[in-house]
């Protein structure tokens, strides 16, 4: 058998058991789990057409290289919205997400290096919400993820993020300490109780979505470009 061959085989074998661990856990998992995913980012102002989420890899998020003018800049919004605006929902091992994201085109140098992409509709070849495509042992920010699914996928994980809305970061600390204390007593198995408990207290419910105040940041914080910018703002308005 050549070298060829055997590369092949081998990433058939790896194919075939990450479909035999995500067959798994869709049967462990709620029916309604895609309905739960949504209304959980709904939490942090997600709207299936225009959020876009970004996928980082755990223990390289947010490690950007050394940029003084960044950090200001990051400080400066803080200061000005009460809050930071970017805050991470939740985690994935499911390595299959590498397949969904789109790549960033930015250079390396100017990025984090755990950054591996974004789901947003509007990139996706099939128009896919990013609440469609992330992989079902999607598990939210304070939940614990199963060990025996963490061995199944054999990976570091993904970690998912997500500008909330300008409006809503002042506000997005209670609502972790809130998912904080749910998390604690919840199976990410069982059906997401706790996102309905949650919203009926109250939290989450300041997180209108305000797109075009995001694109302003993001531009501000140097994360997207001016002609980015007017290409997601032409977008956003028509």
């Amino acid at each position: 058998m050549s070298l060829s061959d055997n590369s092949r085989k081998k990433r058939g074998q790896t194919t075939s058991t990450i479909t035999e661990a995500e067959r798994i856990v869709a049967d462990q998992v709620s029916p309604n789990r895609r309905a739960e995913i949504l209304e959980y980012l709904k939490l942090f102002g997600y709207k299936p057409d225009r959020t876009i989420l970004q996928v980082h890899l755990v223990g390289f998020f947010n490690k950007r290289r050394t940029n003084v003018r960044a950090v200001e800049q990051r400080e400066a919004a803080a200061k000005r919205y009460g809050g930071t605006t970017f805050v991470v929902v939740g985690r994935t091992h499911d390595p299959s997400i590498m397949d969904s994201v789109i790549k960033p085109k930015k250079k390396r140098d100017e990025t984090s290096p755990g950054y591996v992409g974004y789901l947003w509709k509007s990139k996706d070849p099939q128009k896919r919400a990013p609440h469609e495509v992330i992989p079902l042992d999607f598990t939210p920010v304070h939940v614990p993820y199963p060990a025996d699914w963490k061995n199944m996928f054999a990976t570091k994980g993904f970690m998912v993020a997500l500008h909330v809305p300008t409006s809503f970061a002042k506000h997005k600390n209670k609502l972790s300490r809130a998912l904080y204390r749910a998390g604690k007593k919840a199976d990410v198995r069982k059906p997401w109780d706790f996102v309905e408990e949650i919203r009926s207290s109250g939290y989450g419910q300041q997180a209108a979505e305000d797109p075009l105040s995001i694109l302003k940041i993001r531009l501000a914080k140097g994360e997207i470009s001016p002609q980015e910018y007017e290409k997601l703002r032409h977008t956003l308005t028509t």
